[in-house]
């Protein structure tokens, strides 16, 4: 790189300065090489940096290290720094030498990354990366100095078993992000472990005590410059209780603090926590435990009002005249892209894990893939921020100094203007405006609310603030077009006087205050009002004394329209958001709340999800496994009421969602089974293909006929048989490893978790019911199908299909379920036992009511249409094997008719009928009334039905 443009001033001092260098180096005998592109990088560092100047004169020898070593143009590795000071450390042993030797590191290093900025060499992520690792390095060895030199004095601090004990160092900010600029503080928490020191050689003292000692001594070392160089200056104002807190904290009073007293602004700077020095296997489980305190397990939009408060702090910090010129503070500056990611990882960091990234481009790169942001508005940003963080190291790196202003002297503006690649100020400072006016553009627009000031909206505030006062409810009349005012008013005092509302806080009140306007008028808007508002009233209810969910709808204008659409037309779906209100974050986005995925799009979403889960933590599993559930239904459910979604497209995803949560499930039981009890197949990782179990669907699942309320029909099957598991902590029969292995399954299907529960599983169709086994030795269930069951046996296996497990196993079962239905049966007596069973069915779980029509159990129902096809399939699959082929009931009848043994006329009648019930019957469920409907309009297709099932199983 060249230096073309370079005015007469910085080429008079750069020649100047080429001059002292070479008196100076040639007054000690040393010699610079002879290089062009050397010596073209040294005018660069010459012009731009005064620290490289000073830095060169005053240490030419250290310099000439740099350059003969090839250090001065080589990427380090980041324990580099911390192998380089155990090397010069060997041997010390005094205090001060050890902090000349920092220091000296420190320098060699700094002229090191400043020549590699300046010069092009390294880009902004290495330069960034290398100035904390030096830091960290720096940190950690001074620390250990430390530690060892104040035991020599007072007895080392043990824990109750014996071992020696560190101090954890948290780092902060910048440094914790491992972002650190090239002149910055260190910003760092001290935390100490709980366990008190024991006394000896008559002064012993407790761990507080020490690790006080120590950190004093620590901030003596970096606090205090040697030779007119500085070290590091060190931060501890981030600590708990600020200055007037203890400098140093134990773990337990740093958890309790956090639990009881932390604040909002807290949980921001410990985003970038990060421990960077002493024990650090010690300083990650203080995080981990800190964790929920920062990252709420749910989406955290209770925060935004503080949010927005710390947003209006500093947009008035940045109309001051004096952070003008400020690239960090100042309108469009680095805090405001930072506070702009920090705020979207506060709120959904603790369901998203990933957004627990400290790396702030990243972020932006995971805040565009997870369409929070566009991709422009990543571009802008992350281009923004990246050239600010240039244009602070240039500043910086001229003198070695914290400053973040851009200069004032034309001299000076050039220098900088240069050292960015332009050829003078104004073209630089253009590029400079256009970056920060985009920045702030976006940070502007970040937490905006509507205050609506339409007639309607304020009338509505007046309702409800007036519910007492009869006149108030003739604004309904003239706002929201409702036709009974008086339900209106019943309406919102059912939520004034319910005891959730009167256990608000007062911040509550006021978000519920905003809030209740708005969904009344939303409810207006639609051609159900009434109905929607009550609804939706029941859904604020459920969620008030949560009220995170208030502000989500508050924050999220769009939200409470789909809400209101999706209220009018499904009870079912209101009731699921009641029940789950972290969904409500999924009607945001329009675009993916009605596209449900397909199968492998579920099952990659939910290996994301999983990833980031520790493979012991059982409980945030489930809880996730139930998350992913209520999302995909809500998905469906939002399709098919608002798209009407094909019926078959409903249960074919409702399906995927349950087989996809049963493979993971099955995963998860064999890992947690396996960790106590070793494996019973050889292979210390859980593979599906050959793991010897398998899971068999029946019922619905099974026919691939899901609706939103369904059971799982379950049958579980093994192969094991003699000998015992291996690798494992107890070994156990196989047979007892599968038994216990179905056991876990099941208990997760049907483990209550905070987030809900996955399925009722239904174990009934297994051998001799719930009786037998609850997992069955294949060669046993083979027995048991072909010489034992009953004939209504036989039609439940009809719809059973292989959905999970051991590849092998999944087609003996195949095989074993053909061989079944391909046997030849006595008609007449087939016809007895189906047509028995029917009625006994009938007895059990119908009763007659006038006018009404009962979709699943009446004569002409969807029972009859089963049984029918069982009949047939039975019947005719001896010499029918195609019949075998499907398990639900659409293309069994296709493949009847097709076979000759249904007329065409009769299969299209049935199957007609059959997707009108179950269609009629999902809009039930999504209604959440009866299975019961309006006789009329389903009579003449009742009668049909029955007519074809009476004209064949009594012929």
């Amino acid at each position: 790189m060249g230096l073309t443009g370079i005015s007469n001033p910085l080429e008079q001092a750069l020649i100047e300065k080429k001059a002292v260098v070479a008196e100076t180096f040639a007054g000690k005998g040393l010699c610079l090489p002879r290089d062009p592109e050397f010596l073209e990088n040294l005018d660069r560092a010459l012009v731009f940096s005064d620290f490289i100047y000073t830095s060169v004169l005053k240490e030419p020898e250290l310099f000439l290290d740099l350059v003969t070593s090839g250090d001065l143009d080589t990427s380090y590795a980041e324990n580099r720094y911390g192998a380089q000071l155990d090397a010069r450390l060997s041997g010390v042993s005094e205090i001060s030498d050890m902090k000349r030797v920092l220091l000296q590191t420190r320098l060699r290093e700094m002229v090191r990354i400043a020549w590699q900025d300046l010069t092009g060499k390294a880009g902004l992520e290495e330069t960034l990366k290398d100035l904390s690792n030096l830091a960290d390095a720096c940190i950690d060895r001074a620390f250990l100095f430390l530690h060892d030199t104040l035991c020599s004095v007072y007895e080392t601090p043990l824990d109750s078993l014996g071992e020696k004990q560190r101090i954890i160092v948290l780092g902060m900010g910048k440094l914790g992000a491992g972002e650190l600029n090239f002149s910055s503080d260190v910003d760092l928490i001290f935390v100490c472990p709980d366990t008190p020191a024991p006394a000896g050689r008559g002064r012993g003292i407790t761990n507080e005590e020490f690790f006080t000692k120590l950190c004093r001594r620590f901030l003596r070392v970096f606090d205090t410059a040697m030779d007119e160089t500085t070290l590091f200056r060190v931060d501890t104002r981030l600590r708990p209780f600020g200055t007037s807190g203890p400098l140093v904290m134990s773990c337990s009073a740093m958890e309790d603090y956090y639990q009881c007293q932390g604040r909002e602004w807290e949980r921001y700077a410990l985003i970038k926590a990060r421990p960077v020095a002493g024990d650090i296997a010690g300083g990650k489980a203080l995080l981990r435990a800190l964790n929920p305190f920062i990252y709420r397990r749910y989406f955290d939009y209770g925060t935004f009002e503080s949010f927005r408060e710390m947003k209006k702090r500093i947009a008035f910090q940045t109309e001051d005249s004096r952070l003008k010129n400020n690239v960090k503070l100042g309108t469009g500056g680095i805090r405001e892209v930072e506070f702009f990611c920090q705020i979207f990882q506060l709120v959904r960091g603790g369901v998203e894990p990933e957004f627990q990234e400290p790396n702030l481009v990243r972020v932006l790169s995971l805040l565009a893939a997870r369409s929070c942001i566009d991709e422009t508005v990543r571009a802008e940003l992350e281009k923004g921020y990246c050239f600010l963080r240039r244009v602070e190291h240039r500043l910086q790196e001229h003198a070695d100094l914290q400053t973040h202003d851009l200069p004032e002297t034309s001299e000076e503006r050039l220098r900088l203007a240069l050292s960015m690649g332009f050829q003078g100020w104004e073209p630089f400072l253009q590029a400079l405006d256009g970056h920060r006016t985009r920045i702030h553009t976006h940070f502007s627009q970040l937490l905006v609310t509507e205050e609506s000031q339409d007639r309607e909206l304020d009338q509505l505030r007046y309702l409800w603030a007036h519910l007492n006062n009869p006149q108030a409810e003739e604004v309904v009349l003239t706002v929201s077009g409702f036709d009974n005012p008086e339900q209106v008013v019943k309406l919102l005092k059912r939520v004034e006087e319910h005891p959730n509302t009167k256990k608000l806080t007062s911040d509550g009140t006021r978000r519920l205050d905003q809030l209740i306007p708005m969904l009344v008028k939303k409810a207006g808007e639609t051609k159900a009002p009434e109905t929607v508002l009550s609804r939706c009233i029941d859904l604020v209810i459920s969620i008030e004394r949560r009220i995170c969910y208030l502000s989500l709808l508050l924050e999220n204008p769009g939200v409470l329209s789909t809400l209101a659409a999706l209220a009018e037309k499904s009870h079912w779906i209101v009731s699921f958001l009641a029940s789950h209100p972290a969904l409500l974050e999924e009607l945001i986005d329009p675009s993916t709340l009605y596209t449900p995925p397909g199968k492998e799009a579920l099952a990659e979403d939910l290996a994301l999800r999983m990833a980031h889960i520790p493979h012991d933590d059982f409980e945030f599993q489930l809880e996730e496994l139930c998350l992913f559930k209520q999302v995909n239904v809500l998905r469906v459910a939002a399709a098919d009421i608002s798209q009407n979604y094909p019926l078959m497209k409903v249960s074919d995803h409702l399906t995927w969602i349950a087989e996809t949560i049963l493979h993971c499930v099955i995963a998860i039981s064999w890992d947690q089974t396996m960790v106590k009890y070793g494996t019973p197949v050889g292979k210390k990782t859980y593979e599906a293909a050959c793991c010897g179990f398998a899971a068999i669907a029946y019922g619905k699942l099974g026919g691939i006929e899901l609706g939103y309320n369904s059971d799982l029909d379950l049958v579980f099957l093994h192969t094991g048989r003699s000998g015992t598991t291996t690798s494992g902590s107890r070994a156990i029969e196989k047979k007892r490893f599968y038994t216990l292995l179905g056991q876990r399954i099941v208990s997760a299907l049907t483990l209550h978790t905070p987030a809900g529960t996955l399925y009722q599983a239904d174990m009934r169709l297994r051998p001799s019911g719930q009786a037998g086994a609850i997992v069955s030795q294949v060669d046993a269930f083979a027995d048991y199908a072909e010489n034992q069951a009953w004939i209504w046996e036989h039609q439940a296996i009809i719809r059973a299909r292989p959905v999970a497990g051991d590849e092998d196993l999944q087609n003996r079962f195949s095989h074993i379920r053909r061989r079944v239905l391909t046997r030849f049966r006595n008609p007449e007596s087939l016809k007895r036992a189906v047509g028995e069973m029917r009625e006994r069915v009938r007895r059990e779980q119908f009763k007659s009511l006038k006018h009404l029509f009962d979709l699943k159990q009446e004569p002409g129902g969807i029972v009859d249409i089963e049984f029918l096809v069982q009949f047939l399939v039975l019947k005719h699959g001896h010499d029918h094997p195609a019949l075998v082929q499907w398990t639900d009931n659409v293309r069994l009848l296709d493949t009847l008719a097709g076979e000759g043994l249904l007329s065409q006329s009769h299969a299209d009648t049935l199957k007609t009928a059959f997707l009108a019930f179950r269609r009629s019957l999902h809009r039930q469920d999504l209604q959440e009334e009866t299975r019961r409907v309006p006789l009329e309009p389903f009579a003449a297709m009742k009668q049909e039905v029955f007519a074809i099932y009476d004209e064949m199983m009594t012929a």
